[in-house]
C-alpha cells in the first residue's frame, strides 16, 4: 500500500471522550510518517483555534481542515476559506426560532478568529456556558448586522428533532448551503461547496497526491464524503451505524483505545 496522506476526524475518532489523545504514540506515528515522506491531516468540524490548542505540542507536523472544510491550513498558512452568505444567515435564524424548545445549544456563527452569538440564542438554557467550553472569544450581539467578518460555519445542537431541522434548512435554502451532522444532535451549516472531501482534495492537489494514496478515518456522517473520496477509507469501530453500510475498513479499537493510531502503525510500521 502506497500512502502519502493520512487524514483523521477528531471527535469520537482521533480524540478520546475526554478530548485527549495518546501524545507519545502520536509523535511516534508522526516520526515514522516523516521518514516515509507522508503527511498527517486533521479533518474536523472544530474551529481552527481549537485544533491549534489540541495540537500545540505538534506545531508544524500536520496539515489542518477545520470547520468541516470551510477552512484549510496548509504549510502554516490559512487558505481556501469559504463562507456562508449573509442572506442565508438570516434565514437560518428564522428557521431555528421555530425549534426554540428543542435547542440545546443555540446558534453559533464561527469566523476565522472569533465566534458570534445572538443574545436571544445565548439566553436559551445553558447555551452560553456550553458554547464557551467549545468556542473561544464569543461575541454576544443583538442583530446579525453586527457581524463584521465572514462566517465559515453556523452550528447548533438540537435535541430529538435535528433531522427535521436539517430537512427544513435544506428545503428552504436549497443549494445556498450544505447541511451536515457529526451526530448527537450537532448540526453544522456551511457554504454549499464545503465538505471535508473538497478540502482534502485541495490539499492533495496542492501536494500532488492522488486519492488512492490517501487513507482517512471518520465516525460520522460529516466524514462520509471524505471517506468516499480516498482510496483507503476507515470507519471507527464506534461509528454511526450508517457508515457500516459502506464498504469501508473498520478499526479494531475505538477512539478511547487509540484506534486511529494503532491502525496507522499496523499499516506503516
Amino acid at each position: 500500500m502506497t500512502l502519502k496522506l493520512i487524514a483523521s476526524d477528531l471527535d469520537a475518532t482521533f480524540l478520546r471522550a475526554d478530548k485527549t489523545f495518546n501524545e507519545p504514540l502520536f509523535q511516534q506515528v508522526l516520526d515514522i510518517m516523516a521518514e516515509k515522506d507522508m503527511q498527517f491531516v486533521v479533518a474536523t468540524g472544530n474551529h481552527m483555534q481549537k485544533v491549534l490548542a489540541y495540537f500545540k505540542n505538534f506545531a508544524g507536523q500536520y496539515q489542518t481542515i477545520a470547520n468541516n472544510g470551510a477552512e484549510v491550513m496548509l504549510n502554516g498558512r490559512v487558505q481556501n476559506e469559504k463562507s456562508v452568505s449573509p442572506s442565508a444567515l438570516e434565514t437560518i435564524v428564522r428557521i431555528a426560532e421555530g425549534y426554540h424548545d428543542h435547542i440545546f445549544v443555540g446558534l453559533a456563527f464561527t469566523g476565522q478568529s472569533q465566534t458570534f452569538m445572538l443574545k436571544s440564542q445565548a439566553a436559551i438554557a445553558d447555551t452560553f456556558k456550553l458554547a464557551s467550553a467549545y468556542f473561544q472569544d464569543i461575541h454576544l450581539i443583538d442583530t446579525l448586522a453586527e457581524i463584521d467578518a465572514p462566517i465559515l460555519k453556523v452550528s447548533t445542537v438540537i435535541s430529538d428533532v435535528e433531522d427535521q431541522f436539517m430537512r427544513e434548512v435544506k428545503q428552504v435554502l436549497g443549494n445556498q448551503v450544505h447541511v451536515t451532522t457529526s451526530g448527537y444532535g450537532a448540526v453544522d451549516i456551511v457554504n454549499p461547496e464545503v465538505n471535508k472531501a473538497n478540502a482534502l482534495t485541495f490539499i492533495a492537489d496542492s501536494l500532488d497526491v492522488l486519492p488512492e494514496e490517501i487513507m482517512a478515518f471518520g465516525d460520522g456522517l460529516n466524514d462520509l464524503e471524505m471517506l468516499e473520496y480516498v482510496g483507503h477509507p476507515v470507519a471507527m469501530k464506534n461509528s454511526d451505524t450508517e457508515l457500516f453500510k459502506h464498504d469501508f475498513d473498520v478499526t479494531e479499537d475505538d477512539n478511547d483505545h487509540d484506534g486511529v493510531l494503532k491502525k496507522i502503525l499496523s499499516v506503516i510500521a
